[in-house]
């Protein structure tokens, strides 16, 4: 076997896309589930559901370094709610999150825009949207694709 055999050279397979960093600092495109995604997901308050394989954080911090907007991720069973926000939010308020809550969701994680780690903290809005859960933690992801779990004692 030779070099020049290979049917699929890792310059490629591995071309960034999709990746949050290289979308934020390079300009790479959205990987194909990605832009799926995105598409479903307009414009501020959009909300999908999709199965539970078909979207993770990483997904969600490379949308946010695409667009600039937060993006937040609940999971039911076998199903992923997904909510576009704007630049400085998303649209849940306490008795939204009470409800979600006894639907049977679990707040799974959000991203903030940003590149820094002061980015990756929560706000006090994070963490009363947390307690109305009744979790302990969640994570937040930045445009990089860092993240940091916070708990509801920061």
């Amino acid at each position: 076997m030779s070099i020049h055999s290979i049917d699929s050279p890792i310059e490629q397979r591995n071309t960034g896309k999709g990746n949050p960093n290289a979308v934020l600092t390079f300009g790479i495109d959205l990987n194909n589930r990605q832009k799926q995604l995105l598409a479903l997901l307009t414009e501020f308050d959009s909300r999908i559901t999709v199965p539970k394989k078909a979207v993770n954080m990483t997904d969600l911090s490379a949308l946010t370094a695409y667009t600039g907007d937060e993006f937040a991720l609940f999971t039911k069973g076998n199903e992923r709610l997904i909510i576009r926000g704007n630049a400085v939010s998303v649209n849940i308020d306490i008795e939204q999150a009470k409800q979600m809550s006894k639907q049977g969701y679990r707040w799974s994680g959000h991203t903030h825009p940003g590149v820094d780690f002061n980015c990756l903290f929560s706000s006090d809005g994070d963490r009363t949207i947390l307690k109305q859960f009744d979790q302990s933690t969640s994570v937040i992801y930045n445009s990089k694709g860092q993240f940091l779990t916070f708990a509801l004692e920061e």
